[in-house]
């Protein structure tokens, strides 16, 4: 099996998504797990010292207070969502997951569209812009309280699981 994990910018969204694949390599010592995150968030530390292969797209976040910095933004998610099906075409993951942040965009939206079955989760009470909009795409939405269901439209595919926790915890 192979998985792209993605998900970035804090520890909130990188922890999760070492958990998962410390999980998915428990249960198929054989499986591939690579990441993709920013070259600037903190994943670009946290995931090789975890020894993870890591690989960087191009994306950064709206900006809401000067809305025409947000021209640099939608640039940004252009090259990101190239260098997302590139990375993509490149693995040819059997699954992608996503745990937040808006390094998940690209990379989740390319995988959906090519038919590659998606999971997201999301291990906050209140989601992110990224994690509302990919929610409509995705295969499968993970929460970990059964109260954030309310903050979706899509609800057929919402699955209350918890937030995972590292094999160290």
């Amino acid at each position: 099996m192979k998985v792209i994990m993605t998900g970035g910018g804090t520890g909130g969204h990188i922890y999760p998504a070492i958990a998962i694949a410390e999980e998915i390599k428990r249960r198929d010592p054989d499986a591939e797990i690579l990441f993709v995150g920013t070259d600037h968030g903190m994943e670009k530390d946290i995931v090789p010292k975890n020894g993870y292969k890591l690989k960087f797209v191009t994306v950064s976040g709206l900006n809401r207070k000067k809305l025409w910095k947000n021209v640099q933004t939608v640039k940004d998610l252009k090259k990101g969502m190239d260098e997302a099906k590139a990375i993509i075409k490149q693995f040819k993951p059997d699954l992608v997951i996503g745990t937040g942040g808006y390094v998940c965009y690209p990379v989740l939206k390319a995988a959906s569209k090519r038919k590659i079955p998606t999971i997201l989760h999301e291990s906050n009470a209140v989601p992110g812009l990224t994690t509302k909009m990919l929610s409509k795409v995705v295969n499968e939405m993970l929460v970990a309280f059964e109260g954030a269901k309310e903050n979706y439209k899509r609800k057929d595919n919402i699955k209350v699981v918890g937030t995972p926790v590292r094999g160290q915890f």
